[in-house]
């Protein structure tokens, strides 16, 4: 059997809890991981499934402020993901039910390039 590492995607739509949940991955002894600044689809006014000018626009538009954080870190065993997943839970409130606090899943890697995990 092949041995499978893993990807965490955790979306983050409060994005003030991102600075909260960067600590907690160094507690973690987590200390590679990528942030990037992402947006939802249903936040674009009347957006159809064709990209048009307008969702150009809205993406290049610096001043836009409905976005998220999405973080996403290479992690080496399920134990390791399901500590992380747990800690990160806390910080967004997801133990507590509701929606639109944001999501985590991970993804599987039975073979990779480019990344140390």
């Amino acid at each position: 059997m092949v041995n499978c590492k893993y990807i965490l995607f955790i979306v983050i739509n409060d994005i003030k809890k991102s600075k909260s949940i960067k600590k907690k991955l160094a507690e973690l002894n987590i200390s590679r991981y990528t942030v990037v600044d992402t947006f939802g689809l249903s936040t674009l006014d009347g957006f159809n499934a064709k990209i048009s000018h307008k969702t150009f626009n809205y993406m290049n538009n610096a001043d836009n402020k409905k976005y998220n954080k999405t973080i996403f870190v290479a992690l080496p065993t399920e134990e390791a993901v399901l500590k992380t997943m747990n800690e990160i839970e806390k910080i967004l409130e997801l133990d507590k039910g509701g929606t639109g606090k944001g999501i985590m899943f991970t993804v599987p890697i039975y073979r990779s390039h480019g990344i140390r995990i």
